[in-house]
């Protein structure tokens, strides 16, 4: 065999070794090539290895070969007598452990046994014979009793993957005892060794009534064992081959058990290996826990995992053990034992048990845990709780520790409320929902074996992902078509302040759309431009209207502008002001907040650093005659030749200001245009042309408006005659650049202008 082999091929012999050890073990091997033909990918190395088994073997005893393929029970090889130690023989390599507080014994398991050693077979060659062959024959009944050290073998108690246990007798204290020892004796690894060890130490750590006491750990002729205390009697693996037991007899089982794995956790120690066949159950049907072979020291990561071992028992094992993560693994992972321990108890079966270790092992993973009583259903509710609780997927959310598990049991018992509550009605949803096949591919969860119920919703959701996707591709255009083709039952425009040019202008609107559509349009009365904006994403009116500065292109469409506003800057004669940066200071009336104007003239004054911060600004609306006298400057945003600002202009109190460079302004700023108001635009008030700038006002709607009703509000407008109300012309509205126009809007437009 090479001196080095990669990982899989290394993982592929010891699992091909095990594989031979256990199939050997039931009588199952008849001859050596049959075996190897069942492994062609590493035969060579596998044959090799045994024939090292077989040469270590002929120097004591019996082949591995000559073991497997025996088939005649009389074969003297098979019948050699253990030999006998003289007096002169060295004593074992071994180590007494420390007494526990109870001493090297239990007063109520004592036995006083002196076996006469004249009985014993006679002595033989030691070379005839091996423990190695012992360990792995099954046919040990002439052969036993063997002596070894201060031990006499007399019977096996059972084998494992790894080790075998022998009921005993130590000769100098005359008591029974258990012996454990390595499975493989001198062909042992290294970590094989280590684990053993681990198990002693662990074990020996403890002093408990309910966990196995072990008194000595050593080595004897290449043999590495440790000897506990010979408990008499069965175990719960045993009492669950004949079915359920009783609740009350369950609780109590399990509430000993939990309280002994706590009384480890508080010592450091986590057993990792908890399964109905490690809890033994005495003559006083007592529980003691054993096998500490899998332990691991609480912060620390010093623990072992045994490969072949802990394969044998993934039922009972917790998700983080199973998913191999060392890291996590820590008190609530024999909680999670304890409670696959107490399922199997009420139910005679262990929660996850699959056709092969693999599937079991993907079931721990990624199922949730089944309920007792979906099995079971006179079982009591709350010890379904405390079961599930204890099979939690995350550690979190199990009992904080195996005590306070003990304590529920004790709890339920007694016939006292225990403090566990059962999941959740959304997280039982949430499990049964993330183990539907199609649900798990979606989200990235692996799916195990779900059931009809989740297999009928898996085909239920396909069917309503096909009938949405027929819809979207098939019927989509149809039901733009549907929604376009609609005009809106009710259909209200927003405009503004009541008397106003906005409200006046909407009336009108509304009564041409009464005439062209059969619809009943509203005018709602708002507070300017930003109440009108806020209204329509609001879906509370159907159009508005609003001057250029307040239009949020992400948010509205444009259906059609509709006229231009000057922006007229009238100041008092006696303020002395001849530009507007002589407004620092002064008061100034802008418009009432959120209006168009207040809008406009803000972006405007910004140009000449002046800010509301630097003068006495009065928000309210030039109509309101009231406030008019308190002002310096009044911005009224209008029609040019609106009828309030003429007579404003009449009482010679005030006149009209240019704005410096407003050719200049109008570059910068896009709703902005240069404009040059006649000085016959309010007869003889003005006296010279005035340079200003104006914008525009904009009927809107939002971006999802039905087709057809813009198409009906844009034939309503241009339908009449738009010069006489004094609109933008259907020509320079569709030759106009840079409106975020409705896509109807933008159609409409387009077709009117290359219509003769």
């Amino acid at each position: 065999m090479p001196d080095e082999l990669d990982d899989g091929t290394e993982i592929k012999l010891d699992q091909a070794l095990l594989d031979f050890m256990r199939r050997f073990d039931a009588g199952e091997i008849e001859n050596r090539e049959g075996f190897l033909n069942e492994y062609p990918e590493i035969a060579a190395q596998l044959r090799t290895l045994l024939d090292a088994a077989d040469l270590i073997e002929s120097m004591a005893g019996p082949t591995l070969a000559e073991l497997g393929t025996s088939s005649s029970a009389g074969d003297p090889k098979d019948k050699l007598p253990s030999p006998e130690q003289d007096s002169a023989s060295p004593a074992p390599n071994e180590v007494t452990l420390a007494p526990k507080k109870s001493g090297f014994q239990r007063n109520d398991r004592a036995v006083s046994i002196s076996p006469d050693e004249s009985t014993l077979p006679p002595p033989r060659n030691q070379s005839e014979f091996s423990l190695t062959s012992l360990a792995n024959s099954s046919n040990t009944q002439s052969i036993l009793p063997y002596r070894f050290g201060d031990y006499i073998l007399e019977q096996v108690l059972g084998r494992g993957g790894m080790g075998v246990v022998y009921r005993a007798v130590q000769v100098q204290l005359e008591r029974p005892v258990a012996i454990k020892m390595i499975r493989s004796g001198c062909l042992a690894s290294e970590d094989e060794v280590n684990r053993f060890h681990t198990e002693a130490r662990s074990a020996a750590s403890l002093t408990h009534p309910n966990i196995v006491t072990v008194y000595q750990c050593g080595e004897y002729d290449g043999h590495h064992y440790f000897s506990m205390d010979y408990i008499p009697g069965t175990d719960l693996a045993k009492r669950l081959a004949s079915g359920p037991m009783s609740p009350k007899d369950a609780v109590r089982y399990v509430r000993d058990v939990a309280r002994a794995i706590d009384y480890a956790h508080k010592q450091g120690v986590v057993h990792r290996d908890l399964k109905p066949a490690n809890v033994l159950i005495d003559e006083a049907d007592q529980v003691v826990v054993t096998d500490f072979g899998l332990a691991k020291q609480m912060g620390s990561d010093k623990g072992l995992t045994a490969t072949g071992a802990t394969l044998g028992t993934p039922s009972y094992m917790s998700p983080e053990q199973a998913a191999g993560k060392s890291e996590e693994q820590g008190a609530s992972t024999d909680v999670y034992a304890i409670g696959a321990i107490l399922y199997a108890l009420l139910t005679g079966k262990p929660p996850f048990q699959a056709d092969s270790v693999l599937q079991t092992i993907m079931q721990v993973i990624h199922r949730p845990a089944p309920k007792v009583r979906q099995s079971h259903p006179n079982v009591h509710s709350d010890l379904d709780t405390i079961v599930t609780k204890c099979l939690e997927k995350l550690p979190s959310r199990r009992y904080a520790t195996a005590g306070d598990l003990a304590d529920d049991l004790e709890r339920f018992y007694q016939g006292i409320p225990i403090t566990a509550q059962p999941p959740s009605i959304f997280r039982r949803c949430k499990h049964w929902l993330a183990n539907v096949p199609l649900v798990a591919a979606l989200t990235g969860t692996r799916n195990i074996e779900p059931t009809r119920s989740q297999r009928i919703a898996q085909n239920l959701l396909i069917g309503a992902m096909f009938a949405i996707a027929l819809v979207w591709f098939a019927g989509g255009q149809t039901m733009e078509y549907l929604r376009n083709s609609n005009m809106p039952r009710n259909i209200s425009i927003a405009s503004g302040a009541p008397g106003g040019m906005y409200f006046e202008i909407a009336g009108k609107l509304a009564n041409r759309l009464r005439e062209s559509s059969g619809r009943e349009p509203h005018v709602i009365a708002t507070n300017g431009s930003l109440d009108n904006l806020t209204q329509l994403v609001g879906n509370k009116v159907q159009l508005a209207l609003m001057q250029e500065s307040s239009v949020q292109p992400d948010q509205v469409s444009v259906v059609a502008p509709l006229f231009f506003e000057a922006v007229h800057i009238l100041v008092t004669q006696e303020s002395g002001i001849m530009h507007i940066s002589d407004f620092a200071g002064k008061t100034v009336m802008m418009g009432a907040h959120g209006s168009g104007t207040y809008q406009t003239s803000t972006r405007l004054l910004k140009h000449f650093d002046i800010t509301p911060d630097n003068i006495n600004l009065i928000a309210s609306d030039w109509t309101h005659r009231d406030l008019l006298h308190k002002a310096d400057v009044v911005i009224a945003v209008t029609k040019v030749g609106h009828q309030g600002v003429s007579e404003l202009l009449k009482d010679s109190k005030y006149r009209l200001l240019s704005i410096d460079n407003a050719e200049s302004l109008a570059l910068q700023e896009p709703m902005f245009r240069f404009f040059e108001m006649p000085h016959t635009a309010y007869g003889e008030a003005t006296q010279n042309a005035i340079t200003t700038l104006r914008t525009t006002a904009l009927l809107v709607a939002r971006k999802d408006a039905s087709a057809r009703l813009v198409d009906e509000t844009l034939r309503a407008i241009y339908s009449g005659a738009p010069a006489a109300d004094e609109l933008i012309g259907l020509e320079l509205a569709a030759n106009w650049q840079g409106l975020p126009y409705h896509e109807t809007a933008r159609k409409f437009f387009a077709k009117s202008v290359r219509t003769p």
